[in-house]
């Protein structure tokens, strides 16, 4: 048996006598701190199998993120197409609008010329005829049409129906504005127009505005008499 009488006699014994450390650590050691290594070996597997899954799972989510940064690309793609076709749809809808209402106007002014025997039968006179265009460019050149602005005067040259009358064998005009839906603008017009004729031509004149319908605000002047009103029964716009 090897004698031991320093501590580097302890030290060369447990060198030459493997058995010993594990004795002399299992002495010293508590059973937990024995377990130590082993337990650490396991936590080192299971880490390293934790961050196997958690690289994989960065993988996947790269993926993902491609994924989805393709289909946002893609999306966008898509909205500025819709946005380029709905602007082009609006575009046409537009024309489309105001090609309509075009149409209605035109339909309008050719009613009113067409109404216009009931128009100043109504009013309590006899329709004589319609002035033509050029007669109302000749009014505009008379000399009492001096001062007034030259917008103005076209404006009245474009005056959609102008009507010569008969009220008990006197001569009388009747300044007629035709719309859908009339508003201001239509009364304003037929009163100036009115207007316009009594100054070029000596001659009373008289306003009158035809239309389907009217704006509420028109309610007013047209009771009041200062405008009248031959309405457009719904039915003569309905097709055959």
């Amino acid at each position: 048996m090897a004698t031991i009488n320093s501590q580097e006699d302890f030290l060369r014994a447990l060198s030459e006598h493997p058995e010993w450390r594990e004795a002399v650590r299992a002495q010293i050691l508590s059973e937990e701190l024995m377990q130590l290594p082993a337990r650490f070996d396991a936590f080192v597997e299971r880490m390293d199998a934790f961050v196997e899954k958690v690289d994989g799972f960065i993988e996947e989510q790269k993926r993902f993120n491609a994924e989805i940064r393709d289909f946002v690309a893609k999306i966008s793609v898509f909205v500025d197409e819709q946005q380029e076709t709905n602007a082009k749809v609006d575009a046409r809808l537009n024309r489309l609008t105001q090609d309509t209402a075009m149409l209605i106007g035109w339909l309008a002014r050719t009613s009113a010329a067409e109404f216009a025997p009931l128009v100043a039968l109504n009013m309590g006179m006899v329709h004589v005829r319609n002035l033509e265009r050029g007669e109302l460019v000749r009014l505009s050149q008379v000399e009492a049409s001096a001062g007034i602005a030259k917008s103005e005067l076209i404006s009245f040259i474009y005056a959609d129906v102008v009507i010569e009358a008969d009220l008990q064998g006197d001569t009388r005009y009747i300044a007629v504005e035709a719309s859908y839906t009339a508003d201001h603008r239509d009364t304003d017009r037929a009163l100036r127009n009115a207007e316009f004729l009594t100054r070029f031509t000596g001659v009373p004149a008289h306003a009158a505005i035809v239309s389907v319908r009217n704006d509420r605000e028109l309610d007013d002047t047209v009771q009041e008499g200062s405008v009248y009103w031959q309405p457009i029964p719904d039915h003569y716009w309905e097709p055959d």
